[in-house]
C-alpha cells in the first residue's frame, strides 16, 4: 500500500491506522515526524519500520536517510565561500525544507550575516511558488544577490520570474535548488542544487526489511544508514 500525507503527522497518523489493519510484515516511512499516537501504535504492532530521507537520535526501528540540518549548514559554508553576501530564501511549509532553510539561516548567523529574508508558502512545490516567492522578495528595500529554494522546482520557478524581468543569472541574482531533478541541469542557466542518491536510499531500506524479514526472531544491532548528499555546482551560481 501507498499512502501520501501532504506533510502532515496527522494525516500520517490516520493513514498508519488505515494501513496497520490489513497487518503488512514492514512499513516504510518518509521522514521522521510522527504523533505520539503514532509512536506508540508501530511499538505496539511490533513489525520492521524504516524512517528514510532523514535522520534522527530517536528513530522508531531502522533509519536510512541524511541530515537536513547538515544541508542548510553546508550550503550556507559553500555559498559564502563563493562570496555571495544576501542571502534570501524561499520554501514552502514542508518541515524537511523548513529545517534545511533553518539550519542555513542559522550558519549565516554564526558566520556574521543576521538577515536573511524568508518567503515561506504553502505547498505543494511548483513553479508559481518560486515565481511568488521571488516577486514578494524583490519587494524589500535591499534586494538579494542569491535566493535558496527549498527545491529545485521552486528554484525554477525564481528563475523564471528573474527572466520576467530581465534579470542576469547569476550576475545579477543567483539560485540555488535542491533535488537535482532530471530538469535541473536542462534549464537555463543551468541550476546550482543538492543531490540526494533516492536510488540508492531506496536500495538500503529495501535491504534493512529484508534482513530483518530473515531473522525476525534474532536480536537486532541498530540500523542507521547517512546517505549523505553532493553540492552540484552549476551556471546558476
Amino acid at each position: 500500500m501507498l499512502g501520501l500525507t501532504g506533510y502532515s503527522a496527522e494525516q500520517e497518523e490516520k493513514l498508519l491506522e488505515a494501513v496497520l489493519g490489513r497487518r503488512p510484515d514492514g512499513i516504510v516511512l518518509t521522514g521522521t515526524l510522527h504523533t505520539e499516537s503514532s509512536r506508540l501504535r508501530l511499538a505496539q504492532a511490533g513489525i520492521p519500520v524504516v524512517e528514510s530521507w532523514d535522520l534522527s537520535d530517536d528513530p522508531l526501528d531502522m533509519l536510512v536517510g541524511f541530515s537536513h540540518e547538515k544541508v542548510g549548514e553546508q550550503t550556507a559554508r559553500h555559498l559564502l565561500e563563493k562570496g555571495y553576501k544576501r542571502f534570501s530564501v524561499v520554501t514552502i511549509s514542508d518541515p524537511r525544507g523548513l529545517r534545511r532553510c533553518n539550519s542555513l539561516i542559522a550558519e549565516l548567523k554564526r558566520q556574521g550575516i543576521a538577515e536573511v529574508p524568508m518567503e515561506v508558502l504553502a505547498p505543494p512545490a511548483t513553479l508559481e511558488v518560486g515565481r511568488e516567492g521571488l516577486r514578494r522578495l524583490l519587494e524589500q528595500p535591499l534586494p538579494p544577490d542569491i535566493v535558496v529554494c527549498s527545491s529545485d522546482t521552486v528554484a525554477q520557478g525564481a528563475l523564471a520570474e528573474a527572466a520576467s524581468r530581465g534579470m542576469r543569472v547569476p550576475s545579477d541574482l543567483a539560485v540555488m535548488g535542491f533535488g537535482d531533478l532530471s530538469s535541473a541541469a536542462q534549464v537555463h542557466p543551468a541550476l546550482s542544487t543538492v543531490s540526494v542518491d533516492g536510488k540508492n536510499i531506496g536500495l538500503q531500506v529495501a535491504q534493512a526489511l529484508l534482513e530483518r524479514f530473515d531473522s525476525p526472531a534474532a536480536s537486532h544491532a541498530p540500523v542507521r544508514i547517512d546517505t549523505g548528499f553532493t553540492l552540484i555546482d552549476r551556471a546558476s551560481t
